[in-house]
């Protein structure tokens, strides 16, 4: 016959060693991760830097910025319009053909000019000279990045079209600025729409966020 298991109750002090063991748990991730960036407050270029992130600085907070060289180079300056592309490897012959395709970017630049990132919406189909019959990839991805700028979510992907003369992709991404000292202080999420068409033609819209 086998021998019962025995169960004890726990004890007072049992019980408030494991919640001391918790709440120094607690308090060490808390510490770990450290104080958010708007733990600045009062600081001149912290509060500069929340106002280009919402929208609502003032040509001064763009001088005291440009005034730290190494921060305005981590900067977007919000006074510049966007910078865009493509390249393609397609032409305009009827033949039927996969591997076509089109990337688009968009170019964010510093306040000294310098570039923070190159975002681009790169898609690869098939047609058939008259129909884009099939997406082959549709992807994001970033080039000439800073190392502040750091790639979060996809925001929107979607797609349309396949079977038709024109088929469409839209990519929104997420993109986070994070500065030494400061924190993460800024979301972009640029986005583009490209549309092709089965004669070998595009066109696109969008923004480098």
């Amino acid at each position: 016959m086998s021998a019962e298991p025995r169960f004890h109750k726990s004890t007072g002090s049992a019980r408030r060693a494991l919640r001391l063991s918790v709440a120094a748990a607690l308090g060490l991730a808390v510490l770990l991760s450290g104080p958010p960036a708007a733990a600045a407050q009062g600081d001149p270029i912290a509060d500069a830097l929340a106002r280009v992130a919402d929208g609502t600085y003032t040509n001064e907070d763009l001088e005291l910025l440009k005034s730290d060289p190494e921060i305005a180079a981590q900067v977007p300056d919000p006074t510049k319009p966007d910078e865009s592309s493509t390249t393609t490897n397609d032409d305009a012959s009827t033949h039927a053909i996969c591997g076509a395709y089109a990337d688009v970017w968009f170019r964010k630049r510093s306040l000294l000019g310098s570039t923070i990132y190159v975002w681009h919406h790169r898609v690869v189909y098939c047609r058939d000279g008259s129909r884009v019959t099939s997406w082959q990839n549709r992807y994001d991805y970033l080039s000439d990045a800073q190392s502040i700028v750091y790639m979060r979510e996809l925001q929107v992907n979607q797609a349309g079209g396949i079977g038709t003369t024109s088929a469409w992709s839209h990519l929104q991404r997420h993109l986070e600025y994070c500065v030494v000292k400061y924190g993460c202080y800024a979301s972009m999420k640029p986005w583009s729409r490209i549309t092709v068409h089965g004669n070998a033609t595009y066109s696109y819209t969008g923004s480098a966020g």
